[in-house]
């Protein structure tokens, strides 16, 4: 029987130091980032991007939508109309992002696609290189 107690105590301590390993020792997570979604573009599909995005942050444990340009803010820019092209019956749609301080700092550009009714995929890229933009701004 003390064998096993053993055992257990040295798996329970192994996962707790994994764990705090993995979070740097704390317990508490750090604050959202905050992120604002600017656009260049007024068309339809543009706007539903936008939605899309919006939405992807909003559902994002590491983002929360912002306004008014506060300091340390993320700006994520979509600079003008999507691209589009027809493929069979479908449509590809062609995005490019920018990421930026809401002081100008750039932090990187990513262009990407989706079909234009999976607008969800390109935000979804979009919020993963949020993420590595905000680290490059840190």
């Amino acid at each position: 029987m003390p064998l096993i107690s053993t055992w257990r105590w040295l798996l329970t301590a192994l996962v707790t130091g994994t764990i705090l390993a993995s979070t740097g020792g704390n317990s508490v997570s750090s604050e959202p980032i905050r992120v604002e979604v600017w656009i260049g573009g007024d068309d339809g599909l543009t706007l539903r991007l936008r939605d899309a995005l919006e939405f992807a942050f909003r559902s994002s444990v590491d983002f929360t939508l912002s306004s008014g340009k506060k300091p340390g803010t993320l700006v994520v820019t979509i600079p003008a109309n999507v691209d589009w092209k027809k493929i069979g019956r479908r449509t590809q749609v062609l995005y490019s992002a920018h990421f930026t301080s809401v002081d100008g700092k750039a932090a990187g550009n990513r262009s990407g696609s989706c079909w234009a009714d999976a607008l969800d995929k390109c935000a979804d890229h979009i919020v993963g290189d949020a993420k590595n933009a905000a680290r490059k701004l840190q």
